[in-house]
């Protein structure tokens, strides 16, 4: 594709323009299709901010449907979040098929598990799974919703399926038996497949790229380059998959899915009666007695209370679990041998008390190189869950050799990836060494649009009483002159919590909470109100897409630091000491900007939005790094007093109306 092209797409009489009534071009997204042209050629990598309107994905998508179809490859598109994916597969995507003067095809790329199986979903009814009415008559919807479904994918369902009938009729890539499956000519699986390796462009999440990274590429066809959109998330996301874990809730639905004591139901109760099964039976049980023998000694050395602590030191406990395993998983392998129907299934099972084992050896011992070791507790009324970890401390040198030194081209891109002017803090945590660096404000007019309220409060580290006091009556001003349409972030529950138990009988607005409903019923929820308040955390943050009068300001309690004693945080900024660099600096404050960064571009999601942000952290203006905090936000009107909010509004509302 020549630079030429770029602007025969692009420009105002371009092929883009044709379909809008009032296009406008935008010079940033000619910048970037360009930058992203220019590495195609190199093959090399760039690294892209581009700001909230720019019109990112379409910069990236154009000239690398050229190159994959020109050029005969496939590229991979990664997102975070389901709402990009679907805009780039039912919007974007179907757009460029009309709009360009190229044939291409696409895709969407989802786990194994969002599919229904045909075999598993028979074998459901034979071997009678279910106990109760309720998964019964869920069963049975799913299997009329089975006779006219295209897909099989979960998220056409009507309602949301309970997890233990889902898990039984799904996909699971361990127990599909592949050719030799009666149903495999129907798969639903594995016609999205045919269609994903005859396709161009490939759109996935992060986390099915980094499971297939993990897996060794066993999860998604090969491919010739990536885009990593909303790149901003992908140490988190490729360390959570390239660590491991283990937990009695694993455990004991491993035992469970072997032979139920309650329902004498599982694998096992399908064999013929005879000394192998009860053999069998017998090491399910000991697994089981020994399981409990383990997490009770993790509970006499860490507590049953809901906490995340760090295991310092290996060999921290016994392990009564390492022979009953081993022993389970030898007879399983030995049994599989002389069966041929359950012989995928039974062996299935081998491998994983295998992994479990080999997992919690690994844990135990802490022979993994520069990993983190902690311990996960969540109580619950009728049993705790108690999950041992272990992941990699430091992701850089990981993914230069596995994905930056394999893969040509790659473009990172989001709206939030710079700090401070300056990609080095996440071109350091990623390892990316050598690339282009593309630094696009967004086209919107934030000077006009949008008012930063940074008013006096006390300091949240060194007066926290106070502050939360000053904290929720300066809320209670603000949306008293707002009057709703607003987002009120916090870096933890716990404050949030007991902020809105101070405020929620206050407000004249409805108010939502991150917790009493599913996220996506709660964005949906509060759109629908139009004038309401929602009161969040982390995953708030960012990913959310609210456009329009609906939401007018967003609350910024605190500056978004890490919590120190995250066990991976903590690792991290140890590891950071010992290279002599200053955490604090290296670390905690460029994160926090790209939290920042992206709680602020909650706001502006179109040319027509205005609103105010307030940050009521006095940090951001009373410490030596607030200016860096600043630096990294669009230029937009300051002010210390609500009363000049006030007059902000009544401009707009007279100017719009």
């Amino acid at each position: 594709m020549q630079k030429d092209n770029i602007y025969q797409i692009f420009e105002d009489n371009g092929l883009i323009s044709a379909f809008f009534e009032n296009y406008e071009k935008r010079s940033e997204q000619i910048e970037m299709a360009l930058a992203i042209e220019d590495v195609i050629s190199s093959s090399g990598h760039l690294i892209v901010e581009a700001g909230t309107g720019v019109g990112k994905s379409l910069a990236y998508l154009v000239p690398f449907i050229y190159w994959a179809v020109n050029e005969k490859k496939k590229v991979i598109v990664s997102t975070q979040t389901k709402t990009l994916q679907q805009q780039l597969v039912e919007k974007d995507l179907p757009f460029l098929e009309k709009a360009l003067t190229i044939d291409f095809s696409f895709a969407l790329c989802l786990g194994g598990e969002n599919y229904l199986c045909l075999r598993r979903a028979s074998e459901a009814s034979q071997y009678g799974l279910f106990d109760s009415k309720e998964e019964r008559e869920k069963y049975e919807e799913i299997r009329k919703w089975q006779r006219r479904t295209k897909t099989g994918l979960k998220q056409e369902l009507s309602f949301e399926p309970n997890i233990g009938v889902w898990s039984k009729v799904c996909r699971v890539s361990d127990l599909c038996i592949g050719k030799n499956c009666p149903y495999r000519d129907d798969c639903f699986y594995n016609k999205a497949r045919k269609i994903q390796y005859k396709s161009h462009i490939l759109i996935c999440n992060h986390h099915l790229f980094f499971a297939n990274l993990a897996s060794g590429g066993s999860v998604l066809p090969n491919f010739d380059a990536v885009v990593f959109d909303e790149a901003h998330n992908i140490e988190d996301v490729a360390t959570s998959y390239l660590g491991i874990e283990v937990s009695n809730f694993k455990i004991m639905s491993l035992c469970d899915e072997l032979l139920n004591p309650k329902t004498g139901k599982g694998l096992l109760a399908r064999l013929p009666i005879g000394k192998k099964r009860e053999l069998l039976e017998g090491m399910v049980s000991e697994v089981k007695v020994s399981a409990t023998n383990f997490f009770s000694s993790l509970a006499a050395i860490f507590g049953d209370r809901t906490q995340t602590s760090r295991i310092r030191k290996p060999d921290f406990i016994y392990n009564h679990l390492k022979e009953p395993l081993a022993s389970l998983s030898n007879e399983l392998k030995d049994l599989s041998a002389g069966q041929k129907e359950e012989m995928t299934e039974i062996s299935a099972y081998a491998l994983r008390a295998d992994e479990l084992n080999r997992n919690l050896e690994m844990i135990i011992g802490q022979s993994l190189p520069e990993y983190v070791y902690w311990i996960e507790i969540v109580k619950r009324p009728r049993y705790s869950i108690y999950t041992l970890h272990g992941a990699p401390i430091n992701m850089a040198e990981k993914l230069k050799i596995e994905l930056f030194d394999q893969i040509r081209p790659i473009v990172l891109t989001s709206a939030t990836l710079a700090t401070n002017g300056s990609f080095d803090y996440i071109k350091g945590r990623l390892g990316l060494k050598e690339c282009r660096e593309v630094l696009l404000s967004s086209p919107f007019n934030y000077q006009d649009n949008v008012l930063l309220y940074t008013p006096n409060l006390p300091d949240p580290n060194t007066e926290p009483e106070q502050h939360e006091s000053y904290l929720i009556k300066e809320i209670e001003e603000i949306l008293s002159v707002i009057q709703g349409g607003t987002f009120v972030l916090f870096t933890s529950f716990k404050l949030l919590n007991r902020v809105y138990e101070k405020l929620k009988d206050r407000l004249h607005e409805t108010a939502f909470k991150q917790g009493d409903l599913p996220r996506y019923r709660l964005v949906e929820e509060f759109k629908k109100k139009g004038s309401s308040v929602l009161f969040g955390t982390n995953t708030f943050w960012q990913g959310i897409d609210v456009p329009g009068k609906s939401l007018q300001c967003v609350i910024i309690t605190k500056l978004p630091f890490a919590v120190p004693d995250d066990p991976i945080c903590e690792a991290r900024m140890e590891l950071l000491l010992s290279q002599n660099l200053n955490p604090f600096i290296h670390y905690q404050i460029p994160q926090a900007i790209i939290m920042l960064k992206q709680g602020f571009g909650r706001l502006i999601r179109t040319k027509q939005d205005y609103g105010m942000i307030a940050i009521l952290d006095p940090r951001i203006k009373t410490r030596f790094y607030g200016r860096w905090f600043t630096n990294s936000l669009p230029v937009c009107q300051q002010t210390l007093h609500l009363e000049e909010a006030e007059e902000f509004f009544r401009k707009k509302v007279t100017r719009v109306s």
